[in-house]
């Protein structure tokens, strides 16, 4: 009697424990049908907006909706299936019809005594970082937007100054950047001046191959100014610029001069 009352007192702390954790808990048992939550704690509840028997019994995907990912809800699904643990962070909705981002847990827990496999879920509201996550990312992406200036000069001539250093990511927005105002404007020159870029690598040398192909499909010439010594040396291993017959002009006011001559003449 004394070994029964101390383990339901040890199951009462236990549950009283996990409802006040930070983070939402349930457990299924996959030997009923559809795998039926079992049990879930208060914070499930008030990540959720459901109440305790608006949930037990019901399988865990009244929580998905409109924008919950596909590819998510199949790992869980062969997660369940091979009895793994699955990690997957996916959008599901509370019973208001709002949004969450969920980072959830899922593992498989063998009972011994029951012979049984249960799954436990241990789900946190991660909508914030989420959030946070995604403003960073359009903060960078206009940043490096806003690195790409395209300066108009007259109608037929613009300047696109490089400043700093560059990785792919950057590199592939330049080209964006060219061929979209390129595009739009239909100049014809382009002076890409690299007078400010201190740190040369392989990119830089391709992205400079590109940038010229690129450009010489959509009919406007590409011209160089600002190389260092130290750029000229490092092509050496990557790039024949001289196959491209590309003008180069030690800085952007000798280019303009001679490009409107031309221009004029």
């Amino acid at each position: 009697m004394f070994a029964r009352l101390e383990e339901i007192q040890q199951n009462e702390f236990i549950k009283a424990a996990i409802d006040r954790v930070g983070t939402g808990v349930v457990i299924t048992d996959p030997e009923q049908e559809d795998n039926p939550m079992v049990y879930c704690n208060k914070g499930f509840q008030e990540m959720t907006g459901y109440e305790a028997e608006e949930i037990l019994s019901r399988n865990c995907r009244f929580l998905q909706g409109e924008e919950t990912n596909s590819v998510d809800v199949e790992r869980i699904r062969n997660g369940l299936e091979k009895r793994e643990t699955v990690h997957v962070e996916l959008k599901n909705y509370r019973k208001d019809g709002s949004m969450f981002w969920n980072e959830l847990h899922i593992f498989p827990v063998h009972i011994e005594q029951m012979d049984q496999v249960y799954f436990v879920g241990v789900q946190k509201d991660v909508t914030y970082r989420r959030e946070q996550e995604e403003l960073l990312g359009h903060y960078l992406s206009e940043v490096k937007r806003l690195s790409t200036p395209i300066v108009p000069i007259q109608d037929s001539i613009s300047v696109l100054p490089l400043v700093g250093t560059f990785d792919d990511d950057r590199l592939h927005q330049m080209l964006e950047t060219v061929s979209h105002h390129v595009k739009e404007s239909k100049e014809d020159y382009l002076i890409l001046d690299m007078s400010a870029v201190y740190s040369y690598d392989e990119a830089v040398h391709m992205g400079i191959y590109q940038m010229n192909q690129l450009l010489d499909l959509m009919g406007t010439k590409l011209v160089i100014t600002g190389i260092k010594p130290t750029f000229a040396i490092q092509s050496a291993p990557y790039a024949d610029f001289g196959e491209l017959s590309l003008q180069t002009y030690a800085t952007v006011k000798q280019a303009l001069e001679t490009l409107r001559h031309e221009i004029n003449n």
